[in-house]
């Protein structure tokens, strides 16, 4: 039970000569000496001294604080409602701690890209390349892109069922796609059975040399080189029509044709 500073200071000014506060402050000890004190000296001194250290207790206990009176009398009351204030905190910081974490998981879900999210058909693709439906593998797979435009592993599936389906174009296209987003598993694309028919093929070592790029056969010519040769080609064309017609004669035209070529 706690203990009251005032109704411990009254004990003290009426009873403080038998001990009374002190026993009531369970200070059992201390009351004890009070009483013992009493008796001695009314007996000795015919006075009760206990009274007066009463009166003291008395003033002290009324001058005394609030804080100090709990913390010296009061010390399990105060640990309990310490406890309890730390079990109430606790529980703010862990609801505090929870709300938090939903807002960062929708705050991660919202700044993920599509990718990283689930996606059905990708999962479905998976399921079917493995019952070796690779035509509705590919169709899922190509649904999941839809979703996720930018997973490496899906072109990376995806160029596992074109080796299987012995589509080496499409399965090359797919596995430098792949190769571009970030796949860096070499070893899987050098090693993974599904993938022989790619590796069997000719371009095979070129494109890994490339590093998993396909090489162009040829270059593109810049525009101008293109619709400079268009233009050298209809004039030698037309030379030939007025050559084919009679209009020209053969050393006119090898004439007219060697001017085209200075040009």
């Amino acid at each position: 039970m706690e203990k009251s500073r005032i109704g411990a200071a009254f004990m003290a000014l009426f009873f403080g000569a038998f001990g009374v506060h002190k026993f009531y402050l369970r200070d059992t000890g201390a009351g004890i000496f009070y009483i013992a004190l009493l008796f001695f000296s009314i007996r000795i001194l015919g006075m009760p001294i206990s009274g007066l250290l009463g009166l003291f207790d008395a003033i002290r206990l009324f001058s005394m604080s609030e804080e100090d009176f709990d913390a010296k009398y009061n010390r399990p009351t105060n640990r309990r409602r310490h406890l309890e204030r730390r079990r109430e905190y606790r529980g703010k910081s862990t609801q505090k701690r929870r709300d938090m974490n939903m807002e960062r998981k929708k705050y991660q879900y919202n700044r993920t890209t599509s990718k990283n999210r689930d996606n059905p058909f990708k999962r479905s693709g998976q399921k079917k390349y493995k019952d070796y439906d690779l035509e509705g593998a590919l169709e899922d797979y190509n649904k999941a892109l839809e979703i996720s435009p930018d997973d490496k592993d899906i072109y990376f599936d995806l160029a596992v069922v074109y080796s299987l389906m012995e589509d080496a174009d499409k399965g090359y296209e797919c596995l430098e796609r792949a190769v571009n987003l970030g796949f860096k598993d070499t070893k899987r694309i050098l090693e993974y059975d599904d993938l022989a028919y790619l590796r069997i093929q000719e371009e095979f070592e070129t494109f890994k040399n490339n590093g998993f790029q396909r090489t162009k056969d040829k270059k593109a010519l810049p525009m101008e080189d293109l619709l400079k040769d268009d233009l050298l080609l209809s004039q030698l064309n037309k030379l030939k029509d007025l050559r084919s017609r009679g209009l020209l004669s053969e050393k006119e035209f090898v004439h007219e044709k060697e001017k085209l070529f200075r040009k």
